[in-house]
């Protein structure tokens, strides 16, 4: 065989690994985690609120800017018991007007305080357009038992609970870059 054959032989080799480590047949499995968001938007136990107006008056939303810290429990009661913090910013980027092109960017963490995966977070990040119907985010990454993790995120809101609250249902699913950590 030639040199240049067996280089052949060798690239293929290589990448035919690579490809079948990418596609999941190298042991990771995509784990599904699902779970419940408690919002309160106003008030005195508020876990949202707007930080920043826009720079650009009181009617414009470009520029303006909003802080979370939701909370993330295993059913749609409150009493039910809080696994995760949904913690991060929302920063309005679009500068089109319309409820297609008023894009909003989110970023954030989840970080698990309770469960399976307690120590353990998640990094998220997307825009946010509309608000109806289920929205995607992409998860970009981890550390603890989601360290260099990747894949998306599905959240539905459900229901308002009252004025002052709601419930969204959210569906991560995770795949992480080494499945011994799961």
């Amino acid at each position: 065989m030639s040199t240049i054959t067996s280089l052949l032989v060798v690239l293929l080799a290589v990448a035919a690994s690579s490809a079948a480590g990418v596609a999941g047949d190298g042991g990771n499995k995509l784990k599904h985690i699902h779970l419940y968001m408690h919002e309160t938007f106003w008030g005195e136990n508020a876990t949202e609120g707007a930080m920043l107006p826009s720079p650009f008056g009181p009617n414009a939303t470009f520029g303006s800017m909003g802080v979370f810290d939701n909370e993330l429990r295993t059913g749609l009661n409150r009493d039910s018991p809080l696994v995760a913090r949904y913690q991060g910013i929302i920063v309005a980027t679009g500068v089109a007007e319309g409820p297609a092109l008023e894009g909003r960017l989110t970023v954030a963490s989840i970080l698990f305080i309770a469960g399976e995966y307690n120590g353990s977070a998640l990094s998220l990040e997307g825009p946010f357009v509309g608000f109806q119907g289920t929205m995607e985010r992409s998860i970009v990454g981890g550390n603890g038992k989601f360290r260099m993790a990747r894949g998306y995120y599905l959240l539905k809101l459900l229901n308002l609970t009252s004025p002052n609250s709601a419930v969204s249902e959210i569906d991560f699913y995770v795949l992480p870059a080494d499945p011994s950590y799961l």
